[in-house]
């Protein structure tokens, strides 16, 4: 019966897609235990999760949601939207606090929404991001920023890192850190796609262009990239990350798609000669499903996305270029070099996490 069922809140952060897409299999997951998955998002977000899983109960649910400068100073950007940024968080807690009365929910799924900790039921906190990387001036500022996520990650009851135990971690040093060492758990890669079965790898288009991440950064490379792409003779295709749209043109030799099901999607992935992408976490762990090769453009001043770029660069799984300086012919020209992406995951991490989350609320 449904008033049997355990309510389960899931709570991704709206700083683009991807942390809404990781929580597919945690949704699928706590769907095939018997919870009710009750989806707590915004805007792209909550559109994607909306047509992804329609029977689901949804909650429009705001929070702070920055726009990347088109230069490269986001640190001092993100610096002067603090006040905002508390602001809104203290309003987020409140909401939370009404959303848990009003919808008995038994506990708490928050994909890096720092403020959404509760003393009122088991909440969860999921992020790869616990040595936050600095670079130049920045670094002024790190004990500061490791301070701060310390507190507040401190407030939640578990620690999920999306990654697996193994020597070749998928986050490098961006989750090594020892702390929260009791509360911490690895939990395998999240993606939205299932490991191809052998054969389903037959190349029908050169290049697959995946965009993501919040504007105005998303818009600045969809025109950058479109640009070069017309110059040349290759078949494209350009995912443009716009679930509330409904585009699907051709112009010249690119096709461009607003938005695709995750079946069509993984498809297209396969179809591809390589991936053309930002190096956002969760666009990795879904490229690592397929081995796939892929060029990297990370998006300017974030120092997540530099990090993982540079790093893959260096192992020899991807070639990378920065966007002010990104040549297509030189990402065709490179790529054949790099041995693709491609990681084993443990999906028995997360089904033990969650057994033990449903056990205990």
């Amino acid at each position: 019966m449904l008033s049997d069922k355990k309510n389960i809140l899931v709570c991704p952060l709206d700083w683009g897609l991807g942390h809404a897409t990781r929580m597919v299999p945690i949704i699928e997951m706590l769907g095939r235990k018997g919870a009710n998955a009750i989806i707590a998002a915004d805007n792209r977000p909550l559109e994607f999760l909306k047509q992804r899983f329609p029977q689901n109960t949804f909650i429009k649910f705001g929070g702070f949601s920055p726009i990347y400068p088109s230069n490269k100073w986001m640190a001092l950007y993100m610096l002067r939207s603090i006040p905002e940024m508390m602001i809104k968080a203290r309003l987020a807690n409140k909401i939370l606090q009404k959303i848990i009365t009003n919808h008995k929910i038994d506990a708490v799924i928050s994909d890096n929404r720092y403020e959404l900790s509760t003393p009122r039921v088991p909440a969860i906190f999921i992020t790869h991001q616990l040595n936050i990387q600095t670079i130049g001036c920045q670094k002024i500022g790190k004990p500061i920023i490791d301070k701060t996520i310390n507190y507040f990650i401190n407030k939640f009851d578990e620690l999920w890192v999306p990654d697996i135990p193994s020597n070749f971690q998928l986050s490098g040093n961006l989750s090594k850190t020892n702390k929260f060492a009791p509360k911490r758990f690895n939990i395998g890669l999240l993606s939205r796609f299932s490991k191809p079965h052998s054969g389903n790898n037959i190349k029908s288009i050169d290049i697959l262009i995946i965009l993501s991440g919040p504007e105005p950064q998303r818009t600045i490379l969809e025109e950058l990239l479109l640009e070069q792409a017309l110059k040349s003779k290759l078949k494209i295709v350009m995912l443009l990350g716009k679930p509330e749209e409904n585009t699907d043109k051709e112009i010249k030799n690119v096709k461009l798609i607003s938005h695709l099901s995750d079946a069509e999607f993984s498809k297209l992935i396969q179809s591809a000669d390589f991936v053309i992408s930002r190096p956002g976490y969760s666009t990795l762990m879904d490229l690592a499903v397929f081995g796939k090769k892929a060029v990297f453009i990370p998006t300017p001043g974030q120092t997540e996305q530099e990090y993982l770029a540079h790093r893959l660069l260096n192992e020899g799984m991807a070639f990378s270029q920065d966007q002010n300086n990104f040549k297509l012919t030189e990402a065709i020209n490179n790529q054949p070099k790099y041995k693709g992406l491609f990681i084993e995951n443990m999906p028995e991490l997360l089904d033990a996490r969650i057994d033990n989350l449903l056990k205990n609320c």
